[in-house]
């Protein structure tokens, strides 16, 4: 189970070091079970070493842990205390990890990311893996017209079709397909990715990660819709996720380019997204 905690960098008092910025985090988090018991906890001081360059009090630092957990229902609790001033925050919430088998398709939950970076061979358990990158989970869901939403999501233990000759292996056909909604308009049309073997074997999972420029979107509001069919089990799962797309700034006047036009109507089709390989 990944765990992400954002922190505004407008509320660490950074030191001046050199030509770094420095501060200092004391991460606590513990997670209980139903019946109170102790099941995980966390204990950990992170150390920021910030180049002033990048602007760190108009952006937020991301913490990413993660628990491996039985089934059950359980209670989280994080407290993050800043070392300069001593100030803490802190957030709690309650989290159900559900037997997946009493559920006609199993689906992760969907990750939107605005980052990612190369994997190692640490991550290759990891579920916010794939092909040869890491997601960083963007907590909040605001992203802005010059990046790149990243999707990712699997569906585990798809139904599988009998072999139709006896050298060849059971064949799964999972369709997917992405969405975004604004009120009653659709700002894209439904093409359908397939994918017809498990790509991830260590969970018996089929694995699907998209890169989608937001560049054609116009800023507002959407809902975010991933339709998903297990086509030779008859299940389907439609999740739908909230998400802002901010204007992106301009730049400043000297710095334009004085060919630049202005940004392209929002299409009817989702641009230049890649399906994952097979």
């Amino acid at each position: 189970m990944p765990v992400s905690l954002i922190v505004p960098g407008s509320q660490i008092p950074f030191v001046k070091g050199g030509d770094r910025s420095k501060a200092t985090l004391d991460i606590i988090g513990q997670l209980k079970n139903t019946a109170g018991q102790d099941m995980a906890e966390i204990r950990q001081t992170v150390k920021l070493a910030i180049d002033d360059s990048q602007q760190v009090s108009r952006k937020n630092i991301q913490y990413t842990t993660g628990f491996t957990l039985p089934l059950g229902k359980y209670h989280l609790k994080f407290v993050v205390r800043e070392n300069q001033t001593g100030r803490m925050g802190s957030f709690e919430t309650d989290i159900n990890l559900p037997d997946l088998k009493k559920f006609p398709l199993k689906l992760s939950s969907v990750v939107l990311s605005s980052q990612r970076g190369p994997s190692g061979k640490k991550d290759d358990d990891n579920p916010l893996s794939n092909g040869g990158f890491t997601w960083v989970p963007n907590v909040a869901h605001v992203f802005r017209t010059d990046q790149h939403m990243y999707l990712l999501y699997e569906v585990y233990d798809p139904a599988s079709a009998p072999a139709k000759a006896p050298a060849t292996k059971p064949g799964v056909k999972v369709l997917t397909s992405i969405e975004f909604l604004q009120g009653p308009r659709k700002y894209s049309r439904p093409r359908w990715w397939r994918a017809t073997t498990v790509n991830v074997p260590g969970r018996d999972a089929v694995a699907f990660a998209f890169d989608i420029p937001l560049d054609r979107l116009n800023a507002g509001l959407y809902i975010c819709q991933v339709n998903v069919i297990d086509d030779t089990g008859g299940s389907f799962s439609f999740p739908r996720q909230a998400l802002l797309v901010r204007a992106t700034t301009p730049a400043p006047p000297a710095a334009a380019s004085p060919s630049a036009t202005p940004d392209s109507p929002p299409s009817s089709a989702v641009p230049n997204t890649r399906p994952p390989s097979p």
